[in-house]
Order: structure tokens, then sequence, then C-alpha cells
């Protein structure tokens, strides 16, 4: 019976991924469908942590994007970029670095890839090259962010494992960045200047490219969308704060509690100050994109909980060993399912637990966590997706490049090689702090 439930999981694993987004939670939804209904299995944990603090930290961002605090990020990211263009290929992923790290989701790093791309182009940088390192910086950055869904899902665990909040940083953030800066120096590299592609020339001739933007009459930045990104901002100093402090504060709240508190009083205090419609937060962006991803972690994590959750002593008989004897291992399975369920959220809320109780330590989880990110393997991830789409220049167009054979494609090996070249760094800061 082990072998159909397993057969049964990487099927809807792999319908997942070919029906991408929000289908990734549909399959879900029918792996559990025909696990409870058809097989008896006795449902597994939601993984509710992971959905509210999604959930919150949407919707704080929905009311900054709403009071102008969005646009004000992209204005001055956008104004770093035009002002440095011969640096963009080291700007571009530095900023959306940041904004991921800050706003514990991609979705703040996609508002600026357009503007990558016209600075680029304008300047005879192959858009391919900040773009790419862009998005694979933005999504290694979920695994550094002290907001994110994943790294909240993953702390919940280790902190059990008496790992403080400081040292936990003090791991995942060195192992991200040194991941992204391989990812970039080998981004930069990618592809020959635009003034050498035949295909860009040709989109030349056809009228295809716009070279020269069309400059929008900049509107002044208002004070509410200032006071936005300082309301959003100060939450997150006071929950790192409050986790990073927690033993001088004496309090025993978990990080869960912490961020959700955080996130409410965020969007109210946003309301409050700037007063935007209420009815307007559902409208965002941000807001669709988040709920598609509730969708994706609440089908996908319950179902695979449900079915590896009703056989973890047996795993456990089998893998304890191996992870013993091959502790990155974990690196690598964490790898692999975060390139099948298009989430770092879903991943850590999956396997971390599930490592946890095969014994592997604390060091090992925080020093592999990093490899939640492989969701640049295919193209069919959002912020990926977009980063081609807004390209008029070609640079994607290549054969050697445009993922006609699902992993030739620009982003494939600068996200192999900077995981490969993070998860020994993560190593060796366990090691030293822990």
């Amino acid at each position: 019976m082990i072998y159909l439930e397993i057969a049964i999981l990487f099927g809807c694993i792999i319908y997942a991924a070919k029906l991408g987004g929000v289908g990734v939670g549909m399959a879900g939804g029918l792996g559990m469908a025909i696990a409870v209904f058809g097989l008896g299995l006795k449902p597994g944990e939601i993984p509710v942590d992971v959905i509210l603090i999604i959930l919150t930290v949407i919707f704080a961002i929905s009311c900054m994007q709403l009071a102008g605090g969005m646009d004000y990020m992209v204005k001055i990211s956008a104004r770093l970029l035009r002002g440095n263009p011969k640096y963009i290929n080291f700007l571009a992923p530095a900023i959306t670095f940041l904004l991921t790290v800050l706003g514990g989701t991609g979705f703040t790093a996609m508002s600026v890839l357009n503007v990558i791309q016209e600075v680029a182009k304008e300047n005879g940088v192959r858009p391919s090259q900040p773009l790419t390192s862009a998005v694979i910086a933005s999504q290694i950055a979920i695994t550094a962010s002290p907001i994110s869904a994943a790294t909240a899902a993953m702390y919940v665990v280790v902190e059990k494992m008496g790992v403080s909040f400081g040292q936990a940083l003090a791991v995942i953030v060195p192992a991200a960045i040194a991941g992204s800066i391989v990812a970039v120096i080998i981004s930069s590299y990618q592809g020959v200047d635009l003034e050498k592609d035949p295909i860009f020339q040709q989109r030349l001739k056809e009228g295809l490219v716009v070279l020269k933007s069309k400059q929008k009459d900049e509107q002044p930045t208002t004070a509410k969308a200032k006071l936005s990104v300082g309301i959003f901002l100060l939450a997150v100093l006071f929950i790192v704060g409050m986790l990073l402090f927690k033993t001088q504060i004496g309090h025993t709240l978990g990080s869960r509690d912490i961020i959700i508190i955080a996130m409410l009083m965020s969007g109210l205090v946003t309301y409050w100050v700037c007063k935007f419609p209420l009815s307007g937060i559902k409208d965002t962006p941000v807001f669709g994109g988040g709920m598609e991803s509730l969708i994706v972690v609440l089908g996908i994590v319950w179902m695979s909980s449900t079915i590896i959750g009703a056989h973890i002593p047996e795993i456990k008989t089998s893998a304890t060993h191996l992870l013993e004897q091959y502790p990155a291992l974990l690196a690598v399975a964490f790898f692999c399912v975060s390139a099948l369920l298009f989430s770092q959220g879903a991943t850590s809320a999956l396997l971390v637990p599930v490592a946890a109780s095969l014994g592997v330590d604390a060091a090992t989880i925080l020093a592999s966590f990093v490899a939640c990110s492989a969701l640049f393997i295919t193209t069919v991830y959002p912020t990926t997706a977009f980063a081609i789409a807004c390209d008029d220049t070609g640079s994607y167009m290549d054969r050697k490049w445009n993922g006609s054979f699902v992993i030739n494609h620009p982003f494939f090996i600068p996200g192999i090689l900077g995981l490969v070249a993070a998860v020994p760094v993560g190593f060796l800061f366990a090691k030293i702090v822990l």
C-alpha cells in the first residue's frame, strides 16, 4: 500500500507542476480526496502556521500598497538603478534581495523587474542577465527573511531544539547572501552583449523593441506613502526585536503569534494614518497573488503531510541512517521538493517537521534551509515568468536559453550553482554558531 500512496503523492505533485499557480493547490485537493476517501488515510496536519503568516504579511503589504508605499519603494529602486546603470548586474539583485527580505514575499521584488529591463536595454546590457540574477536573488532571499512563512515554519521547529532567533539568522542570512552572490556572478556572464545578439538586432529592425522607455510624469510622493513604508518597516523591526531579545524581554510568545499580531497592527495603523478605502485591499495585486499562495500551501502541503505522516515510522527507519552519514541529503530533499511545489513556505512546512521527527539536528536543518529556493528550475513561477514576459529584446529567446527543453534557460545554472555554494556556507556558519 505504501508504494501506491507514494505513487499518488508524486503523481499529484507532477500534475501540480503541470498546472502551476493556484492549480498546485487544486492538485493537492485531488490527492487529499484520493488519500482520505479512496485509501482511508487519516487527514494530516493542516499547515495553519504558514497559512496564517502568509495571510497577515500579505494583508499588511496590501495596505502599504494601497497607501502608495509600494510605488514609493519602486521609485527609490528605479532612481538607484537609473543613477548607476553600469552596476545594474549587481544592483538589481541586491535590490530584489533586500525588498524580499524586508517584505517576506517575492511579490515586492516583482514590482521592480520592469524597471530593471528598461535600464538594462537602454544601457546596452543584456536584460536577461540582471533580470535572471534579480529573480534568483529574490527567491533565495525568502530563506533569509525574518518574516517569511518559510523561515517562520522552520523556526517554529528549531526553536524547540534550543536555537535562538539570533542563531538562526546568523546561519541562514550568510548562506542566502553567498548563494545570491554566486548566482549574480554566473548570470552576468551568460549570453552575448545586445549589440552582438542577432535576435535583438532582428527585433530592433522590426520595431519590436522600445529602446527608450516613455518617461511618465513622476507624481510627487505623498507623505502617506512614506509613512506606510515606515509603519511596515517598524513592524518588521518589532518582530525581529521581539525574537532576538526574547530572553531579555522575558516573553514566551512564539514567532507565529508575534508576526501575526504585528502584521495585523501594521495594516490597521496604516489605515488610521493613511485613510485609504478598506474595500480596496482585496483588489490590490499583492493581495490577489497572496491568496493564490494560500491555496497552494493548503492543498499540496496538507496532501503531503497526510501521505508522508502515515508512514513516518517506516521512513524514519530507512532515512535516519542515511541522513546521519550524509547530512547534506536534507538539502537535496529541500531542493527537489521546492522545485516541485513552487513554494519555499510549503516546502519548509512539509519537510522541516519531518526532518525533526527523523532526529535531524538543528544545525543540519539551518544549514540546508537555503536549498528550499529551487523555484527557478522551470520558468513557470510568477517572478520567473514575469521577468521573461517583460523583456522585449529577445534575450530569453535564443534556442540555448528559451526553455524549449524545460531546463535550458538562464535561471538554471546560476540558481543551481548558487545553492551548491550556499549550503556549505550554511554548514560552516552552523558549526561556528551552534
